[in-house]
């Protein structure tokens, strides 16, 4: 509960962070200058591959390896994917500061306001601070696996929102593309300075170095890290890579519309996602204590609360969707209203497999998953392209809802096998009246700890 205290949290930060800033960014720099922000700020997000996925490996690993006592094991796995993340984000840095001025951006991108020296720039300082950002998702991993995830994930939100208000700021101020990247860089730094300290502070056992590190480590790690890599390129295709095509076929004004349209319809996915992260270090010592029973009704529970907010969030968005977009856009965007309303569904299966794919992620069993989603996400770009010159913004929301129909199904068949579950059970409870109370008293959460029967499930 602390942790979905923290990670509720993060969709409210968010939501100001993307309805605070949009029309900031829109008043500041007009529409043409915003879409060539969007365009840029896509292109550095695919080093967020930098890390390898061993972040978020270790982030599943630790909490494991500390619910079976077995600390020592999991500072290895720590320190190992330190050594890596580091090195991998240097040699990342030195490469793109090498390439990056040598590419013809201001042609590629259509930018009309800026040169490609100035481009080149602006992509080179993000990519400085996603890989910066690494070394904080590298930190979090031990956050999550001494009982410290709630005030992790809290300081690590704040360090979002004073980034964003500080950017703003600047941009309001009559700063330039280049400046407020630079911001962003400064604000970051600094923060996971004291992130890292922090977490020194509350775990002194955990320590940054390199004598703890171990190559057999790493390979151990290699299959389920790079099945991490895998997701956020998957995601990446699917909402930057989307952009670009839209870019490409269509203009920044598009890609304003499309961009602005889909955050929007995301509203409520924001509350699944704190659920979803709330659960994982959850879920990753329960079956590193070998508790099948509780990740299973935990996985229940979270299918329910997923598919009843994307539902009922997708309702009221249909109704009030245009009258709050024109308030927040203020006319300086067209409303799509046929592309909304297929983004609002895309929202639906979205939010129940993505949901459903943490029993996955937090055993780091996930690997076909990610496969699976990249491979998707690439046809649906191939798709896009093919149907937003008929169909415009619509064609690129029928290519997402394409691939997450298809993740919904694959992603719940293979969880259920996981969670020793079965289709007719999981129907019967997804649509049952939770009984949260039930669920909630720490009696019963106790000896959910002993009890691995499938019978006894609420």
């Amino acid at each position: 509960m602390r942790g979905f205290g923290a990670t509720a949290l993060g969709p409210v930060v968010t939501a100001i962070i993307q309805l605070g800033s949009v029309p900031v960014f829109l008043h500041a720099w007009g529409a043409a200058r915003y879409g060539g922000w969007l365009l840029l700020s896509a292109i550095p997000s695919s080093l967020a591959l930098s890390d390898l996925g061993f972040g978020n490996a270790s982030g599943s690993d630790m909490p494991m390896l500390v619910a079976a006592n077995d600390r020592e094991g999991a500072l290895r796995t720590f320190q190992s994917s330190w050594v890596l993340v580091t090195s991998v984000s240097l040699v990342a840095l030195v490469l793109g500061f090498i390439t990056v001025w040598w590419i013809p951006w201001e042609h590629w991108l259509k930018l009309s306001s800026l040169s490609n020296f100035q481009a080149a720039a602006i992509i080179f300082v993000l990519g400085a601070h996603v890989l910066v950002s690494q070394q904080c998702c590298i930190t979090e991993s031990g956050y999550r696996s001494d009982g410290n995830f709630a005030t992790g994930t809290f300081w690590m939100t704040i360090l979002r929102l004073t980034e964003t208000v500080a950017g703003t700021t600047v941009a309001v101020l009559g700063g330039s593309m280049l400046v407020v990247a630079c911001t962003y860089l400064a604000v970051r730094s600094v923060g996971t300075i004291a992130y890292i300290l922090l977490l020194r502070h509350l775990s002194p056992w955990i320590s940054y170095g390199v004598r703890h590190a171990r190559l057999a480590t790493i390979r151990q790690m290699v299959a389920p890290a790079f099945g991490f890599m895998a997701l956020p390129i998957g995601t990446a295709l699917s909402q930057q890579g989307l952009l670009l095509v839209i870019g490409a076929r269509l203009g920044p004004i598009s890609v304003v519309s499309f961009s602005t349209l889909r955050t929007l319809s995301r509203l409520s996915y924001q509350v699944i996602v704190a659920i979803k992260y709330a659960l994982w270090p959850e879920l990753s010592s329960a079956f590193g204590a070998g508790n099948i029973f509780l990740a299973r009704t935990l996985h229940r529970y979270a299918c329910q609360a997923s598919l009843g907010l994307s539902i009922c969030g997708g309702a009221m968005l249909w109704a009030f969707g245009p009258f709050i977009y024109r308030l927040w856009i203020h006319d300086k965007v067209a409303f799509d209203a046929t592309c909304f309303h297929v983004l609002l569904l895309v929202v639906v299966t979205t939010s129940l497999w993505d949901m459903s794919s943490v029993i996955s992620m937090s055993i780091n069993s996930h690997c076909r998953i990610a496969a699976q989603y990249c491979a998707a996400a690439l046809l649906s770009l191939g798709l896009a392209w093919m149907l937003v010159p008929q169909l415009g913004t619509v064609g690129a929301a029928l290519a997402l809802l394409a691939i997450d129909a298809w993740m919904t199904g694959f992603v719940l068949r293979t969880t259920l096998r996981q969670v020793q579950d079965t289709s007719k059970k999981f129907a019967v409870a997804l649509f049952a009246i939770p009984r949260f109370r039930h669920a909630l008293r720490p009696a019963d959460y106790n000896s959910s700890l002993t009890s691995n029967s499938a019978d006894s499930l609420p």
